[in-house]
């Protein structure tokens, strides 16, 4: 009896041995999961959770992603429901939090939580301190600056936290430098540990205040958005932390303005966001309603909505399965 011989392209078996944990696949794996993200939808008051293929049609919302009751800080991984408790810092107990994010550092193969909080004095513009997690470690650290962090989050110092934007290595941040002045965004390197400032387009405001704005990634690249009246206009930094690069993409009336949160976009451009309603819609580059999709009793308004990149990767010792 003849034995066949199988072929598997490279590019194949290097997807299967993708799915074994190792520190030799785990960079790779992270690189080719960030090429497919999902819409994660968590509505706190009615305990749902939805995880949306929003490169799809919007009204496929096969995907539950049961969760934990979490009644204090975790992480958790909605693609295996594996999930870890965070400690709280003894530094942080009795702060204000301003902003978080989340990333996988590469260059040590570990997962890092980054929180930045300050003390709250009246009349007294606070500097952030920033501390970060690692998972591999399972332990904060302080992080020291040559000098202070004059930000507060854009929506008003007493908001909700920020969440950061992973990209290129770094999270980042659109706030407010209230030395300059002015709304900037900030970048936190997980290897190097280092904090640089990203200027926005010097369009970006006009003769009107924006209604809303906020910081989005569009194709691996950064990118602002901002509502003023009823116009959305967005622009997209093409060459990383180069100034110049900053080109306007998307300019476009509303009539009626509807109440509209661009919060991704999908591999043919098209934006997905929020609306007033509950809903989720997705707009053309012109504006034009693609889809609309209602999710029942499931309300985006009220609830906490963001984009995550899909990982089979095991966490660190310590974790829990859902």
């Amino acid at each position: 009896m003849t034995k066949k011989r199988v072929h598997l392209p490279v590019e194949v078996i290097t997807e299967i041995l993708l799915k074994f944990y190792g520190p030799h696949f785990a960079a790779s794996h992270f690189q080719i999961a960030a090429a497919s993200p999902r819409l994660l939808f968590i509505d706190y008051h009615d305990s749902e959770t939805l995880s949306i293929d929003f490169h799809a049609w919007l009204d496929d919302d096969s995907a539950f992603s049961p969760r934990p009751e979490f009644l204090d800080f975790y992480i958790w991984n909605p693609s295996t429901g594996i999930h870890k408790q965070i400690p709280v810092s003894n530094s942080n107990k009795d702060t204000f939090k301003m902003l978080h994010g989340f990333g996988y550092d590469v260059s040590s193969y570990d997962y890092t939580v980054v929180l930045g909080s300050y003390e709250y004095h009246p009349l007294v513009s606070s500097s952030i301190d920033l501390e970060i997690f690692s998972l591999r470690a399972n332990e904060w650290e302080q992080i020291e600056f040559d000098s202070d962090l004059p930000y507060w989050n854009t929506e008003r110092p007493e908001g909700a936290p920020r969440v950061g934007s992973f990209l290129n290595g770094s999270i980042h941040w659109l706030v407010y430098n209230y030395e300059t002045e002015i709304d900037v965004i900030i970048a936190y390197d997980l290897k190097e540990k280092t904090m640089s400032e990203i200027a926005l387009p010097d369009d970006f405001y006009s003769d009107f205040s924006p209604n809303l704005y906020d910081l989005l990634v569009l194709r691996g690249l950064i990118s602002v958005w901002n509502m003023e009246m009823s116009t959305l206009k967005i622009w997209v930094m093409q060459e990383y932390a180069v100034h110049s690069s900053w080109t306007k993409t998307f300019d476009f009336s509303f009539d009626p303005a509807p109440d509209f949160s661009p919060v991704c976009f999908t591999n043919g451009g098209d934006i997905v966001g929020p609306v007033a309603d509950g809903g989720l819609a997705k707009l053309d580059d012109k504006g034009g309603l693609l889809e609309y999709h209602s999710y029942g009793d499931c309300h985006f308004v009220r609830s906490q909505i963001s984009v995550y990149t899909e990982s089979l990767l095991s966490l660190p010792d310590g974790t829990e399965q859902a």
